[in-house]
């Protein structure tokens, strides 16, 4: 689903809560694969999104319980991007974590000051575009 560079954890959750995982629920899979970029990660050049760890692990989370539902827990997740070397790992980690059930000791440095990133919440002009992209979904 196409959002806007500047697009934050309130812009992306909306669009899963909204487009992705209602889409999921009604075509009620029997495997899914996720090809898991962090391109959407906060530092990312390309991407230009400001994502963090933890929501990288709401989404992976939220796949999960689709995948438990709909398909006895099938879920793949395939590394296909991200460009920024500092945050990529820390993005995959969450991601590990959330899929394997365990957590380390590893504190992100990028999520310790996220909130504080303007962009975070879901913008109105961000909901009218998520809104209006559901009508093709």
């Amino acid at each position: 689903m196409p959002l806007l560079p500047g697009g934050g954890f309130g812009a992306y959750r909306y669009a899963f809560e909204r487009v992705i995982l209602p889409a999921l629920e009604a075509f009620k899979p029997e495997l899914i694969i996720v090809a898991c970029g962090y391109d959407a990660g906060k530092m990312d050049p390309l991407g230009r999104m400001l994502l963090d760890g933890r929501a990288f692990r709401w989404m992976t989370e939220a796949v999960q319980d689709v995948a438990r539902r709909h398909c006895r827990g099938r879920l793949v997740l395939t590394h296909e991007g991200g460009y920024c070397p500092v945050s990529v790992p820390f993005f995959g980690l969450a991601v590990l974590e959330q899929m394997s059930g365990t957590t380390t000791d590893v504190v992100c440095p990028i999520t310790a000051n996220h909130d504080r990133t303007p962009g975070q919440a879901l913008q109105a002009w961000q909901k009218e575009q998520i809104d209006q992209l559901a009508m093709y979904f």
